[in-house]
């Protein structure tokens, strides 16, 4: 049995480890920081609760990319979005030819841009590379080496390039994940289909006072999104399945994605957060500098308003939402964003991923 790659050793990635591994398959894990894994290089134990529970012996646990892709055909990506360009730059003079590539999730062109990296560096222009809507848990990170897997989310979309690679890649997968994805043909639709921007950049910005406040913890989804936040975030919801029409892409909105992913009712996206059981222990982030902010406003917002905007779609409250955050955060979060430019995309070239 061959071993699996999984990049990143955080919430998804020790998730997707320990689920692995528990099934009974080997698994390499890498990670950018060694620090992160000192204890886990150790003692090759992930200790995992939840819906799946037990100790997962991992047999690889690396900051080396070349030991981790050893023997390797299944590379499953789990580090955040915004680490995707400069991974694909490291992962280039590693990629041979029979490797597979999952981005667990995307986020909005992940896959792209690891095609448009890999074109650019090496000219490696046949791999595989498949992205997800989002990753198939809800998870959290409890320690360095100790996971808590809350809920298995269904059916979670996937889709590449052309629908062969789709159906490559996903046959490729153990049951154990094969069963958790359903393929579609569009990559616009997973990509678009990204609703962790929705659910994530708004409420943190809006609610920065108590993530501030170093007396308070609080639930981010029960308390956080109340139903004045959870009326504007449908807004911005909204323009991003509005894009998605004006190119030929139906996609859910994010209430009833809500609703399929977790089996919750609910007239509107308030009601289906506060229905929504596996949202109950999952705290606000402790400090602003989150990846709800860092990852999903370049690679979920910018996106979305760069490819709004060269559709004709009215984006202003994307725009005002990115404005706010760049002022907020002194920080540029559309100068390394994943606009179509950065990404190798034409408008045209876009009819080619319906």
């Amino acid at each position: 049995m061959k071993p699996i790659a999984v990049i990143g050793a955080g919430n998804s990635g020790l998730a997707m480890a320990a689920h692995l591994a528990l099934e009974g398959h080997p698994v390499h894990l890498w990670n950018r920081t060694e620090k992160n894994i000192s204890q886990l290089s150790r003692t090759k134990t992930i200790h995992c609760s939840g819906v799946i529970s037990g100790k997962a012996k991992i047999k690889l646990v690396t900051d080396n990319l070349c030991r981790a892709l050893e023997g390797v055909e299944l590379i499953l990506i789990t580090t955040p979005a915004n680490s995707h360009r400069q991974l694909a730059q490291q992962l280039s003079p590693f990629i041979q030819s029979d490797h597979k590539i999952l981005l667990n999730p995307g986020r909005t062109f992940g896959a792209l841009e690891f095609e448009y990296i890999f074109k650019k560096n090496l000219n490696k222009k046949n791999i595989p590379i498949a992205e997800s809507q989002t990753i198939i848990y809800t998870c959290r990170k409890t320690n360095e080496d100790s996971v808590n897997i809350l809920a298995f989310k269904q059916p979670v979309w996937i889709a590449s390039k052309c629908r062969d690679q789709s159906e490559e890649i996903i046959q490729s997968l153990p049951f154990c994940l094969r069963q958790h994805f359903i393929p579609i043909d569009s990559l616009l639709k997973t990509s678009l289909g990204n609703v962790g921007p929705v659910l994530h950049c708004a409420p943190v910005l809006l609610n920065t006072g108590w993530i501030e406040n170093k007396k308070t913890i609080f639930k981010y989804y029960y308390d956080g999104i109340t139903i004045t936040i959870a009326n504007y975030i449908e807004k911005i919801d909204e323009i991003r399945v509005g894009i998605g029409r004006n190119i030929g892409v139906e996609l859910e909105d994010v209430a009833t994605w809500m609703q399929r992913s977790y089996q919750v009712k609910g007239d509107n996206l308030f009601q289906c957060i506060q229905n929504n059981n596996f949202y109950k222990t999952i705290d606000a982030p402790q400090n602003l500098h989150h990846r709800y902010l860092f990852e999903d406003i370049p690679c979920g917002l910018v996106p979305f308003e760069d490819l709004g905007i060269a559709l004709g779609v009215n984006v202003s409250l994307i725009t005002h939402l990115i404005n706010f955050a760049c002022s907020l955060m002194n920080f540029d979060f559309r100068k390394n964003g994943r606009t179509l430019d950065r990404i190798g995309i034409s408008k045209r070239a876009l009819n080619d991923l319906k």
